[in-house]
């Protein structure tokens, strides 16, 4: 029996439901690396005399990935995990900023939807590091050290039906009253 969203009679206090669309996550792991060192390369080059003042991540993703056998209930997912990095470094009293990536291969078994599934998934990768301290190693090359967690995951953006008590009711704003103005600067919900 399907059921419909919308309002109607309240059944123990809920008087709606809504159907809100959402990025479902079937399953993920985790990769946690501690004192690690990274060796990035940068996307322009970086001059002599330069020196290395930081480093973060703004972006991942899972590159060239196949989906192999199943194994059970989990299926193989072979791809590279691209972190995107933006370094910076100081040459001549001005900072600098480029980009710059590291890609790792990784080969992992995660929970996929069925075959038969009507809703397309996406494995997605998502990179963060704590970045320590770093060198410039080479023209286009960068060393980095810290703490990285990288998490593959399952995803599909799905339509959940959630049962609802209705509308937010929220209490009425208080006035304001500033130094230097004369009277509130919001009118009380009693002088109307």
């Amino acid at each position: 029996m399907a059921i419909k969203a919308g309002c109607g009679g309240s059944m123990d206090g809920i008087c709606c439901r809504m159907v809100i669309e959402t990025k479902r996550v079937f399953d993920g792991c985790a990769f946690t690396d501690e004192n690690i060192t990274l060796t990035l390369t940068t996307d322009a080059p970086i001059p002599q005399g330069a020196e290395f003042v930081s480093a973060r991540v703004i972006s991942s993703e899972l590159d060239g990935y196949s989906i192999g056998s199943s194994n059970g209930e989990c299926s193989r997912v072979v791809g590279d995990v691209v972190t995107r990095f933006a370094v910076t470094y100081s040459i001549g009293g001005q900072l600098v900023s480029v980009g710059a990536s590291y890609r790792e291969s990784k080969d992992v078994l995660l929970k996929i939807p069925s075959n038969n599934s009507a809703v397309p998934f996406s494995i997605e990768a998502q990179s963060n590091m704590i970045v320590g301290g770093g060198a410039i190693i080479g023209t286009n090359a960068v060393s980095v050290f810290g703490c990285l967690l990288q998490i593959i995951k399952v995803t599909a953006i799905v339509d959940i039906l959630i049962p609802t008590y209705g509308y937010c009711k929220y209490p009425p704003c208080t006035g304001c009253s500033c130094p230097g103005l004369a009277g509130n600067i919001f009118p009380e919900l009693d002088d109307e």
